[in-house]
C-alpha cells in the first residue's frame, strides 16, 4: 500500500471510529427518548468527544501502522516494544487532558469525562484490528504479486526457448535456400542475400511483449515469401489480402513464417503443381483472426520433422494471448487461424 493512500485509509478509518463511538449520543436529541432520561445532549460536548477520538485514533494508526506488520512472536524490543509504550503514553496523556477539559467545560457525567477514557480504550482495539486486517491484506497482495512476478519471468524464459528453436531451424533453412540458388544463378545471389538480411534482422528483433504489429509480421513474410519465389519461381504464389484497419492488431512475433514453412515441407511444390498460400481476415463477433491457407497436394512420403511447427506456435499463443490456434484440414485446403489482438 502507497503512502497517500494508507494515510487517506487512516483519516477515514479514524472519523468512522469517532463517529462510531459517539453516535449513540446523538439518540439524546429526543427528549423522550430512553437516553435522554440519563444524559443531557450538548452539541459541543459531543463535537469535543468526536474530535478527540477522531484525533486519537489518526495519532494511534500513524505511529503503529508501520510497526506492527509482522507476527505476534516476532515482535521485538527495538520497534514493536517502544511503540506499545508510546501507544500507552499517549493514551494517559490524553485520558487525562481530555477528563481535565470534560470536568472544567462540560462538567462530570456517571463517568470520569463522561466516559471518554473507555472510547480511547475501544479505540486502540478497534484500531489494532484493523491494522491486523490490513496487515493481512498487505501480504495477501504481496504474495500475489510475487507469484505474478515469478510466473512472468517464468513465461518469458519458456518463449525465449521457444523462439530460440525456430532460429536455428529458419537458420539451416535459409542456408540451405541459398546453396541452391548460388548454384542454380549466381546473378541473382546478392538479391538474395538482401532479402535474406531482412528476413535475419526482423527473426532477432526483440519486443518486450513479444507482440509485434501484423504490418511489421506481414512485411517479414514477403521478403521471405521473396526467397522462396526465387527458389520455387511458378511453383509457389503467396497473396495478402488483409484491410488496413487490422494492420495495427498485434500477434506473436515470428508466426506466419512457420506456417509457410509447414506448407512446403509437406506439400508437392513444383511448376506443374504450384503451392499457393492465401493470408486473409475472419471476423467473428468482436474477435478477429488471420487465415492462413494452402492448397492441399501432399507428397507421397512423409518427411521428418523437428517438431517444433505448429505446436510450438500454438503454446507461444496460449501463453501470450491465452488463446490457441484453429487448424482445418479439408479435402482441398489446410487452413490455420490466428487470433489478433
Amino acid at each position: 500500500m502507497n503512502e497517500p493512500m494508507g494515510r487517506m485509509l487512516y483519516i477515514y478509518s479514524s472519523l468512522f471510529i469517532a463517529i462510531a463511538l459517539n453516535i449513540a449520543r446523538l439518540l439524546a436529541l429526543k427528549e423522550d427518548s430512553v437516553m435522554a432520561r440519563y444524559m443531557h445532549f450538548d452539541t459541543g460536548e459531543w463535537l469535543f468527544q468526536t474530535g478527540a477520538s477522531f484525533l486519537f485514533c489518526l495519532l494511534v494508526f500513524l505511529l503503529a501502522a508501520h510497526n506492527f506488520q509482522g507476527p505476534f512472536r516476532k515482535w521485538t524490543w527495538g520497534r514493536e516494544g517502544r511503540t506499545v509504550l508510546l501507544l500507552l503514553l499517549l493514551f494517559f496523556c490524553f485520558t487525562a487532558i481530555c477528563i481535565g477539559i470534560q470536568r472544567r467545560v462540560f462538567g462530570q457525567g456517571l463517568l470520569p469525562g463522561n466516559g471518554i477514557g473507555m472510547k480511547f480504550m475501544l479505540i486502540l482495539i478497534l484500531a489494532g484490528i484493523e491494522l491486523k486486517i490490513v496487515n493481512i491484506l498487505r501480504m495477501a497482495r504481496f504474495s500475489e504479486l510475487e507469484n505474478v512476478r515469478l510466473r512472468n519471468a517464468h513465461l518469458k524464459t519458456e518463449l525465449e526457448l521457444l523462439k530460440g528453436q525456430l532460429q536455428p531451424h529458419f537458420f539451416f533453412n535459409a542456408l540451405s535456400s541459398l546453396s541452391g540458388v548460388v548454384r542454380e544463378d549466381p546473378a541473382k545471389a546478392q538479391y538474395y542475400i538482401n532479402q535474406l538480411s531482412r528476413v535475419f534482422r526482423y527473426s532477432l528483433q526483440r519486443e518486450d511483449d513479444h507482440l509485434v504489429s501484423l504490418k511489421e509480421e506481414l512485411d517479414a513474410v514477403r521478403a521471405y515469401a521473396a526467397l522462396l519465389k526465387m527458389r520455387h519461381e511458378a511453383g509457389f504464389e503467396l497473396i495478402i489480402d488483409i484491410p488496413d484497419t487490422l494492420l495495427t492488431d498485434k500477434l506473436p512475433h515470428m508466426s506466419l513464417q512457420p506456417l509457410m514453412e509447414n506448407a512446403l515441407k509437406h506439400n508437392v511444390v513444383t511448376v506443374g503443381s504450384p503451392l499457393l498460400v492465401i493470408i486473409t481476415a475472419e471476423k467473428n463477433g468482436n474477435s478477429t483472426c488471420l487465415l492462413v491457407r494452402n492448397n492441399l497436394q501432399p507428397l507421397s512420403f512423409y518427411p521428418p520433422g523437428t517438431g517444433i511447427g505448429l505446436s510450438n506456435l500454438n503454446e507461444r499463443y496460449r501463453i501470450l494471448l491465452e488463446k490457441e490456434i484453429s487448424i482445418n484440414k479439408t479435402a482441398a485446403d489446410f487452413i490455420v487461424k490466428l487470433p489478433l489482438k
